[in-house]
């Protein structure tokens, strides 16, 4: 009798337990002659995996341990952000130059002046948001 799986075929508890230990023990060696902390290695393991052998036993023992699920989301989450900032900054670079206050100069009430001094004062301004009906344009 076939036995027959559609999909992907899972390794068994025993392939995971020991690629593993092969693992660990090389990240743990390499630490130790590198000088590079043993997450760093398993972040430069799983950003390699996940580049060039996606479906490798490998990905399945990383995706075992909380810990370096973690690691991989907090690394995706700031690539995305930092791709996204360039865009951000420059919608709100034009958003800034688009709603930046506007200085008014309005007429001078003379009939609130009484003395010369007064009436010599240039025409009294006024700051206008621009998203405001009211607010003349330049």
């Amino acid at each position: 009798m076939f036995n027959f799986n559609f999909g992907k075929k899972k390794p068994n508890k025993k392939q995971l337990i020991i690629v593993g230990i092969i693992l660990s023990t090389l990240i743990a060696a390499l630490s130790q002659c590198s000088k590079i902390t043993e997450n760093g290695l398993w972040d430069l393991l799983d950003e390699i995996q996940r580049e060039f052998f996606p479906q490798t036993i490998i990905n399945e023992v990383i995706l075992k341990d909380p810990d370096k699920i973690n690691r991989r989301v907090e690394r995706d989450v700031t690539r995305a952000i930092e791709q996204v900032t360039p865009e951000y900054d420059r919608i709100i670079q034009e958003a800034d130059k688009k709603y930046q206050p506007r200085y008014i100069e309005e007429k001078n009430d003379e009939s609130l002046c009484y003395t010369d001094e007064c009436k010599a004062l240039a025409p009294p301004m006024r700051i206008c948001a621009p998203w405001l009906d009211d607010c003349p344009s330049q």
